[in-house]
């Protein structure tokens, strides 16, 4: 189970090694929960019940402050065509934005710190990026295995940054979606979120192959690990951020990663502007089933007209040893269409050239449309778009994805 690997890592860098578990396999795993288990609560509880923790807060920062509840669920239907079948598949996750449910828990503390603990499951059974024509029900959906997103505490000074240690996003996580269009829970550089484990059909054959949309349109963005991580206060609109850590939930990987990212947010006269770049570097596992030692480099931006409400938005993601990627994206905003809310529309697209291998090229286009529902706190989502793909092995057709479906963020 993922939450097991989880809490093992935590134990290894929390738990002196002189604290043994006994050597019965059950009692082991059970001992080995709750040491980890104990390790995080104690590292909780000394923020908690910390004398230092200031007591008098503004009213602001009281209603912040304690347990808070969070959550969304983004559900759809998709409909899927190979170039030689089609199916629809209802009741899906989206996978470019997945249903989640989190606790935080926020205390101030003296001299401006602030100190909170973050848990995050997923609610991603059915998620567009596992299903596919062979397995429509996610049938090896695993919650254990599959919904631990976050299990971290973070210590923020206005002045000093932030440090966070646990299971979380690594410092380059998200830098590729620099994106203002407002169509970003459905339509963004991760083009493969639409329906990226659906299988990709042979031109050759008509034969279904083993070839994923998501193994043939890669984003080249990093994830969450178990990690240490820095960011730095934002100075003169910009940040800067480190990490690194180890893949302790996918055993297939198991390499250490390190990264940094560098991100931008301003507003310059009648222009937004966001931008991002990142290097990222995976390896130190000769066993893993990925790229060992590979390195990646990252760009993103965005930039918004606001009088006029269209946005532009890019990412080049590149491996130097091999090949890379662009992305393009306009769009425009609307905000007196529907009483409802902001409407928002965009078309995109998306080339790749030997980011697998050699050979390999793909591409994708896409249109999407997203109107706020601004008293639900939801947002209802249409998005239309193609994949092309070959290798050195095979071309394959053509295939066409539509996803509609209503994000509730709560």
């Amino acid at each position: 189970m993922r939450l097991y690997f989880i809490l093992r890592a935590l134990k290894t860098a929390l738990v002196p090694p002189n604290l043994g578990w006994g050597s019965s396999p059950q009692v082991e795993v059970s001992h080995k929960m709750k040491t980890s288990f104990g390790a995080c609560s104690a590292v909780v509880g000394f923020a908690l019940l910390s004398p230092h923790a200031n007591a008098q807060t503004s009213d602001t920062e009281t209603e912040q402050l304690g347990f808070n509840f969070y959550g969304q669920l983004n559900r759809g239907i998709l409909w899927y065509d190979d170039g030689a079948d089609d199916d629809v598949y209802p009741f899906v996750d989206n996978s470019k934005s997945v249903s989640r449910l989190g606790l935080t828990y926020d205390q101030s503390l003296d001299n401006g710190w602030h100190f909170q603990a973050r848990g995050e499951i997923g609610l991603n059974w059915k998620e567009t990026n596992n299903i596919n024509q062979l397995d429509p029900n996610d049938s090896h959906y695993d919650f254990w295995d599959e919904g631990i997103r976050k299990l971290e505490v973070s210590w923020a000074h206005p002045e000093y940054g932030t440090f966070l240690v646990g299971q979380g996003a690594m410092a380059s996580d998200g830098i590729t979606g620099q994106d203002l269009s407002l169509t970003t829970v459905v339509a963004g550089t991760a083009v493969k979120d639409m329906a990226g484990g659906l299988l990709l059909r042979r031109a050759d054959t008509g034969q279904l192959s083993n070839v994923r949309i998501l193994d043939r349109f890669p984003t080249l963005g990093s994830s969450r690990r178990l990690r240490l991580r820095y960011d730095s206060p934002v100075s003169q609109n910009w940040s800067f951020a480190m990490a690194v850590g180890k893949e302790v939930l996918n055993s297939n990987d198991g390499r250490y990663y390190a990264d940094a990212a560098a991100r931008y947010d301003a507003t310059k006269g009648d222009y937004r502007v966001k931008f991002g770049a990142a290097v990222q570097w995976a390896g130190g596992n000769p066993e893993t089933t990925f790229r060992n030692d590979d390195v990646t480099l990252a760009v993103s931006g965005s930039v918004l007209h606001r009088p006029s409400r269209y946005s532009l938005s890019g990412t080049l993601g590149l491996r130097p040893e091999s090949g890379g990627y662009i992305y393009a994206k306009f769009g425009r905003r609307y905000y007196d269409l529907f009483s409802a809310g902001w409407t928002a529309f965009s078309i995109d697209h998306y080339y790749a050239r030997e980011v697998v291998g050699r050979g390999d090229v793909s591409h994708s286009t896409g249109f999407a449309v997203v109107q706020q529902l601004k008293q639900q706190n939801s947002h209802l989502y249409l998005a239309v778009r193609t994949y092309d793909a070959k290798d050195e092995l095979a071309s394959y057709l053509r295939s066409w994805a539509v996803l509609t479906g209503i994000r509730w963020e709560f």
